[in-house]
């Protein structure tokens, strides 16, 4: 799509008797290409609700920096598409990031992991924005600075016109960081909690026929992107060890999701050896039924925000789940009640829980139905959408939206 705006359902505009109205603008920052998929799903639902609260107020802009294909969520929303790349930081691209500002009224900026910090702010403050919101998704843990370093940041933090108005954490693990490493000021953070909507159906899918894994074999599933950072190295080594050290046949790996890496996952399978029991299934839109139609799934992450949507998810599913006892993996649960942790890094301890759950399904089921009750009570999407428009009502400190302008005709 050339560059430019594009409406995809939101407000037109609207002629009043002798002029026409016009009005500030909210901008909504993407990262990626509007089909990009995986968790930006989440992300949309934001912004949607960002739109239906403000649409009455503001012009309600969503920034690509390209668009290939309108996901529907958003193409039924009251929002204006426009083709601008914010994540860039040459010359060119920021004087066409202000231009924008300038053109549109942009008063409020909601931005999707961008810095707390940032050159670029004090410009889009001078060309119009009044708050810059950074709602930060980032994963994994970060290093506590030294005191000194810590004041300093403190320091920056508080500066006028440098930093952003409100970060808001995708989980408080991710506030916390804002708050203990990044130095930013606790009242100024806020947390919003990734979450799920409701299941709309209990379709299970039969993976075994679906996949051809033989049928006395449990499925165990991962779903995430094919990175390194996911960890799906370390499944395969456990998986070698119960498979060729212990001699297990009644075992078999299901990976759901492609990515950079994928190729190197099913070398390493061949190489161990394990090729047979491992499928990779790249990426599906049908992950619920898949999840039903598992035995128990494992989460090996390296770096998370706290917890990941596809743990979430398999708790939704009431599927038993092995996870990393790192802190940036495992927030969503609590080890032996809702899932078992094993020891970050450590394939013979993720072996060791993939055999308990293995061995023990009485113990699995009930960690998955206390796993179900708990992300359907703490973790749904409502309650996400919620404290993010608290968060931003008490970023902006009330109403900053003045009425519209009345322009004469020409």
């Amino acid at each position: 799509m050339d560059s430019g705006c594009a409406c995809a359902a939101g407000w037109r505009g609207a002629d009043v008797t002798s002029g026409k109205v016009q009005r500030d603008a909210l901008l909504l920052v993407a990262n990626y290409d509007s089909d990009v998929g995986y968790a930006w799903w989440l992300m949309e639902s934001f912004w949607v609700a960002l739109a239906n609260r403000y649409a009455d107020q503001a012009n309600v802009l969503l920034a690509y920096p390209s668009i290939s294909k309108v996901p529907s969520a958003i193409a039924t929303a009251p929002i204006e598409l426009t083709v601008a790349n914010f994540m860039g930081s040459s010359l060119g691209t920021v004087r066409a990031q202000l231009r924008l500002i300038t053109d549109r009224r942009v008063r409020v900026m909601y931005l999707t992991d961008a810095p707390s910090l940032s050159w670029r702010y004090p410009l889009y403050r001078l060309a119009g924005v009044r708050r810059i919101v950074v709602h930060d998704h980032t994963p994994g843990r970060r290093t506590v600075p030294g005191p000194v370093k810590l004041l300093m940041k403190r320091i920056l933090h508080r500066l006028p016109w440098l930093a952003a108005d409100a970060m808001i954490g995708a989980t408080p693990f991710v506030t916390r960081r804002h708050r203990d490493v990044v130095g930013f000021p606790p009242h100024r953070c806020f947390t919003a909690a990734n979450g799920l909507p409701p299941s709309k159906s209990g379709e299970r899918l039969d993976v075994h026929a679906t996949f051809g894994i033989p049928a006395h074999r449990r499925a165990m599933v991962t779903v995430s992107r094919a990175h390194h950072i996911k960890g799906i190295e370390l499944v395969l080594d456990a998986i070698a060890e119960l498979v060729i050290s212990q001699g297990r046949r009644d075992l078999h790996f299901l990976f759901c999701g492609d990515g950079p890496h994928l190729d190197d996952f099913r070398a390493k399978a061949a190489a161990l050896q394990i090729a047979e029991f491992v499928t990779f299934a790249g990426r599906r839109t049908d992950i619920m039924p898949i999840l039903r139609g598992c035995d128990l799934a494992i989460h090996p992450s390296l770096a998370e925000v706290g917890y990941s949507l596809s743990i979430l998810e398999c708790m939704q599913a009431a599927l038993p789940i092995v996870v990393s006892d790192d802190e940036s993996v495992a927030g969503a649960t609590v080890d032996g009640e809702t899932a078992l942790h094993f020891r970050a890094g450590d394939a013979l301890s993720a072996a060791a829980k993939i055999t308990e759950l293995l061995d023990d399904r009485v113990r699995a089921e009930a960690m998955a139905v206390n796993a179900h009750a708990v992300v359907c009570s703490q973790y749904h999407l409502d309650t996400t959408h919620a404290a993010l428009l608290e968060a931003m009502e008490r970023a902006m400190g009330g109403n900053i939206w003045p009425s519209p302008q009345v322009h004469p005709p020409d």
